[in-house]
């Protein structure tokens, strides 16, 4: 038996997602102060990052120019930058300050920042602490 074609109210009800591309820089590192207790912002820590930028794709080939690609190298050094000046306390509050920077400053559409410490200076602590947020831009 043949489908009928949905009604347009019945079609409407389906949620499009924007489709996106995305450049990935995985495992930026950089000497953060940050921590709960001033000991800790006080000695510094190497923390680590993931960065997503989303960008609109091309309705046709993607020309191999530079001028038309996201500069990867001020885009590490934008995630070195803020990590080195940040003195927050929490991973959370260093994962949006970074999400919201490189909205900013790339003007993409969404971000996906992946924040984590490699050493937290607590006895008997074994584990890497890690904070994800995606943020769009308003």
């Amino acid at each position: 038996m043949p489908r009928r074609p949905q009604s347009p109210a019945r079609a409407a009800k389906v949620p499009t997602r924007e489709t996106l591309d995305w450049l990935r820089l995985a495992r930026i590192q950089a000497y953060g102060h940050l921590g709960v207790t001033q000991k800790e912002r006080d000695l510094g820590q190497r923390i680590e990052a993931d960065v997503e930028l989303a960008y609109a794709p091309m309705p046709t080939r993607r020309p191999d120019v530079l001028d038309d690609a996201m500069d990867y190298e001020e885009v590490h050094r934008l995630v070195r930058s803020q990590i080195e000046m940040s003195r927050c306390r929490l991973l959370e509050t260093l994962a949006e300050e970074l999400a919201l920077a490189l909205i900013q400053e790339f003007d993409s559409p969404r971000v996906r920042v992946r924040v984590r410490k490699l050493h937290v200076p607590v006895d008997d602590f074994t584990t890497i602490p890690e904070v994800v947020v995606e943020r769009a831009r308003a």
